[in-house]
C-alpha cells in the first residue's frame, strides 16, 4: 500500500497529501504525544497542531491526557468505513434539505444584480460537471465531435443521448464527419434529437454548446479536457442564427 493508492479516501475528508501522511504514520505508532508524532513524520511540532486540530474535527483522531501529557489517538482503521458512512448520511440529508429550499433559492438567483459572465472548468470532473448543467436545458444546438468525445470522455458518449431521451429534451447536432459520426446518426438520431453530419474535411478546434443563452465551449489536449461557459444572450442569439444557417445548408444533405 502507498499513500498515492490510499489517497483518495482521505480526500473524502478534505485531507491533502501531508495530512494524509501524518494520519497513516499516526496509525502506526498508535496513541502518541504530539512531539513523538511530530519527530516520527519529520513535521515541525507546530505545524503538527495545526494538522492534528483538522483531523480532530474530522473524527478521525481524538485527543486524552496521560502523566500530565497530551496524547493523540487515531480512529480505530475498522471505524473509518462507519465516518464515511456518517458523511454520506450528512450529504444526503443537506441534499434533501436543499431540493425543499431551492425554489426559493432560485428566485433569489434571478433577483440578483450579479450574474457571472464567464465561467471555466478544467479537468474531466469539472468538464462532466459543464456538461451535466447543459442536460439540464430543455433544449441545445451545438458542433459535435464523436470520437473526440468517445476516447476523452466515454461515458458522456451515450449519456447526452440517453438524457435527452429519458428527460424529453430536444437538441440539434452537427456532427465532424469521422468515423463514429454513422454509428452515433444511427443509434440516437430521433423527432427530438435532429443529427446531420458535416462534409469530410470540416472540423472544429473545438466542440461548441448553444442554448437559449449560453455558449458552452469544450477544447481537447493530449492531456485534459477544458470547458467554458459564456452566459449572454446576445452572443448565444447570434451563435444560433449562425448555427441555423449551416443546419438548414447541411441537414438536407
Amino acid at each position: 500500500m502507498t499513500t498515492s493508492t490510499i489517497e483518495p479516501i482521505f480526500k473524502q475528508f478534505n485531507l491533502n497529501k501531508k495530512e494524509t501522511e501524518a494520519f497513516l504514520e499516526l496509525i502506526k505508532i498508535g496513541a502518541s504525544p504530539v512531539s513523538k508524532w511530530a519527530q516520527h513524520t519529520k513535521i515541525k511540532r507546530s505545524s503538527m497542531y495545526v494538522i492534528m486540530e483538522k483531523l480532530l474535527k474530522t473524527g478521525l483522531v481524538s485527543t486524552f491526557a496521560y502523566g500530565n501529557i497530551q496524547h493523540v489517538q487515531p480512529i480505530a482503521v475498522s471505524k473509518i468505513t462507519t465516518l464515511l458512512d456518517q458523511r454520506q448520511r450528512e450529504i444526503e440529508t443537506t441534499k434533501s434539505i436543499l431540493n425543499t429550499e431551492l425554489p426559493e433559492l432560485l428566485a433569489l438567483e434571478k433577483a440578483s444584480s450579479i450574474i457571472p459572465k464567464v465561467k471555466f472548468y478544467e479537468g474531466l470532473l469539472r468538464v462532466e460537471a459543464m456538461y451535466d448543467e447543459v442536460l439540464r436545458e430543455k433544449f441545445f444546438c451545438a458542433f459535435f465531435h464523436p470520437e473526440r468525445v468517445k476516447t476523452m470522455m466515454p461515458n458522456y458518449y451515450h449519456k447526452i443521448a440517453i438524457t435527452l431521451r429519458n428527460n424529453g429534451g430536444r437538441a440539434k447536432e452537427l456532427l465532424v464527419n469521422y468515423q463514429d459520426a454513422e454509428e452515433y446518426k444511427r443509434l440516437y438520431k430521433s423527432a427530438r434529437h435532429e443529427i446531420a453530419i458535416l462534409p469530410k474535411g470540416v472540423t472544429f478546434s473545438s466542440d461548441t454548446i448553444i442554448t437559449k443563452d449560453k455558449i458552452f465551449l469544450v477544447g481537447y489536449s493530449k492531456d485534459t479536457i477544458v470547458g467554458t461557459e459564456i452566459w449572454n444572450n446576445e452572443l448565444a442569439q447570434t451563435q444560433l442564427t449562425l448555427f441555423e444557417l449551416l443546419w438548414n445548408t447541411y441537414s438536407k444533405k
